[in-house]
């Protein structure tokens, strides 16, 4: 498996509404996407920052959601939630425990 984080600053009274669009349109639309296994929205409301964790079953999964152009959609989409830049780094997955 393989990780995709995303972490943007937040404006302050951006969350909760930021937290609603990640769950109610990129939630859903995720789950079209070849590849895809499971994310997750996290959110510091002390330091304003979220962090999304998307987990691939490829690299090539996780690419292909890039170069399609989805990643830059939601980036774009979610961009009046953000109060700077993103940054994205990505992950193998070494253990899971669920």
């Amino acid at each position: 498996m393989y990780a995709r984080i995303v972490q943007v600053p937040l404006k302050p009274e951006a969350a909760e509404k930021a937290t609603a669009y990640f769950r109610d349109t990129v939630g859903p639309a995720l789950k079209q996407q070849t590849g895809f296994m499971n994310s997750r929205f996290l959110v510091n409301s002390d330091t304003n920052r979220c962090l999304m964790v998307t987990i691939w079953e490829s690299p090539e999964a996780r690419l292909a959601a890039e170069t399609s152009g989805f990643l830059q959609n939601v980036l774009q989409h979610m961009k009046p939630f953000f109060a700077g830049l993103p940054t994205v780094d990505y992950y193998e997955v070494a253990v899971q425990v669920a």
